[in-house]
């Protein structure tokens, strides 16, 4: 299946066609809509993970279950630039190696 252009932001979890630089960061990507339902997936479980961190901050001294919550989120948020950097132009992958997170 044919790739089409797609710019995707972290921040605010959108995928468009259109490149939309008021929102942040954009990252500029080809992918099949597979491959973009696939990066939507990973926005859905790190925002998961990120409201199921928050349920935990009312209880300061039981830390356990948070880091396996903190840790699922640095996962996927990994998991996400992985994908991005393996779809991404050659200007996507030199800002996302940049960052430094593999």
């Amino acid at each position: 299946m044919a790739r089409k252009k797609y710019y995707v932001t972290v921040d605010t979890e959108e995928i468009s066609e259109v490149s939309l630089p008021d929102n942040g960061i954009e990252y500029e990507i080809y992918a099949t809509p597979e491959e973009v339902k696939e990066i939507e997936v990973l926005f859905t479980r790190k925002e998961q993970n990120a409201k199921d961190a928050v349920k935990f901050v009312g209880k300061p001294f039981d830390e356990r279950p948070v880091d396996a919550k903190r840790a699922n989120y640095e996962g996927d948020l990994i998991a996400l630039y992985r994908k991005l950097y393996d779809l991404g132009t050659d200007e996507t992958k030199k800002e996302i190696k940049e960052l430094r997170l593999f």
